[in-house]
């Protein structure tokens, strides 16, 4: 059996000894404290700042009710119009808290609004048929009026993202209300059948029994509700009274120009 080498195992003690009484080394009072390294903490999703958790919503109810807390007998501090946006700030089972564009805060029912995001947008399109504008971003909501082919609309605002189908439109009368996207185009089809018919001049009498910016004749004029003769009205009312035309007998009434407008 090997015998222990005494020399090494009382090296080893003294190095191990040595460490241990190595002293501290004290700072003097004017030294700069040392930094203490953060304490862990642990951070549940209810103790999150609002700002790590801010979404946004659209307003897709016009004039959704927002009130002052959360309960819902609250006094309400604002109605905002449909397509508005809105900032997240807190969340509760059935309602959100949002930041409006003016700055104030309320609670909103999640019902009313949508994540479908929606732009501003301008331009005047026209309808390319018989067209419904609804209340809402929901084309299933109430009808608030019924757009006959060829009305020019002003757009002024869209959805995007998921759902580009639905288009904010300001109808002649100022109503405002939505509509499918793909019932627009940019083509103005009623200026263009004037201007192949008459030049687009709405005061034009050729002398021979037409008259105004769509040939009307007297009787066919009297016929969809116009008084006197056409090229004493407006453009305006004309295109009205061609619309009527139109959604009754169809764009055979303009034989020549329609077929060369590519509408029949």
């Amino acid at each position: 059996m090997p015998r222990l080498r005494a020399p090494r195992v009382a090296a080893a003690l003294a190095t191990v000894t040595a460490a241990a009484l190595v002293p501290l080394t004290v700072a003097p009072a004017s030294a700069a404290p040392v930094a203490q390294a953060p304490t862990a903490t642990t951070t549940t999703a209810a103790t999150l700042p609002a700002t790590t958790r801010t979404t946004v919503r659209w307003v897709k109810k016009d004039r959704a009710r927002v009130v002052a807390k959360r309960d819902r007998s609250s006094r309400t501090i604002a109605r905002p119009s449909d397509g508005t946006r809105l900032v997240v700030v807190d969340r509760a089972v059935n309602q959100l808290k949002v930041r409006l564009p003016s700055g104030r805060t309320g609670w909103i029912r999640k019902a009313v609004v949508t994540t479908t995001p929606l732009t501003d947008v301008a331009g005047t399109r026209y309808t390319t048929g018989r067209v419904k504008v609804t209340k809402k971003i929901n084309g299933s909501s109430r009808t608030v009026a019924t757009a006959a082919l060829g009305t020019e609309l002003k757009r002024t605002a869209r959805t995007t993202g998921r759902d580009t189908n639905r288009v904010k439109v300001k109808l002649p009368g100022g109503k405002t209300g939505w509509i499918s996207s793909s019932r627009l185009t940019t083509r103005d089809v009623w200026g263009q059948l004037a201007n192949c018919e008459s030049g687009g001049r709405p005061g034009i009498n050729t002398g021979n029994g037409y008259y105004g910016m769509y040939q009307f004749t007297a009787s066919t004029w009297r016929a969809v509700g116009g008084s006197g003769l056409p090229h004493r009205h407006g453009a305006a009312e004309q295109t009205k009274r061609a619309q009527i035309l139109q959604a009754r007998a169809g764009w055979g009434q303009w034989p020549h120009c329609t077929s060369k407008l590519g509408l029949r």
